[in-house]
């Protein structure tokens, strides 16, 4: 799932300027913070469901032009709640992220799923079934100019 996000990542946005780069970790503490602030918001749907940390992986971004190489790291919760209890879990990630101000992806018909990006970020954020008996949080960073190689 966490390597789904990091190519969605990169396909949605390999924006990013020149510099010196982020630090990597300073990218990991942002994708923690923002899962952890989804999770939240989705709670009160989810109740006492068990959560797990699903990973978080680094993939390198396509050099477009000079200066330091970009890589976008995305990041992933699993949440123990069954496909069938998942639409209350979806209306309140929706609710949080259209009063956190992010710009909604379009409806897919082929996934159960409500994701977006924040306000004038490359930062994605996504809840959705991952199978019967789990859902997922998912955090992309977009492509971000590193100040080192975080692999």
């Amino acid at each position: 799932m966490v390597a789904a996000v990091a190519a969605l990542a990169v396909t949605t946005g390999c924006g990013g300027s020149g510099g010196d780069g982020k630090d990597p970790q300073s990218v990991v503490k942002k994708a923690r913070s923002l899962a952890q602030e989804t999770l939240e918001a989705v709670r009160p749907a989810i109740g006492s469901a068990d959560t797990s940390v699903d990973g978080g992986s680094w993939e390198k971004c396509p050099t477009e032009a000079p200066g330091p190489d970009r890589f976008s790291y995305g990041y992933g919760l699993r949440l123990d709640v069954p496909k069938a209890a998942s639409r209350p879990v979806l209306d309140a990630a929706k609710a949080h992220f259209v009063k956190a101000g992010y710009t909604l992806d379009a409806p897919d018909p082929n996934a159960a799923r409500v994701g977006g990006k924040l306000p004038q970020s490359e930062w994605w954020a996504g809840v959705g079934v991952q199978n019967e008996s789990s859902m997922f949080i998912s955090i992309g960073s977009g492509c971000v100019p590193m100040s080192s190689d975080p692999r």
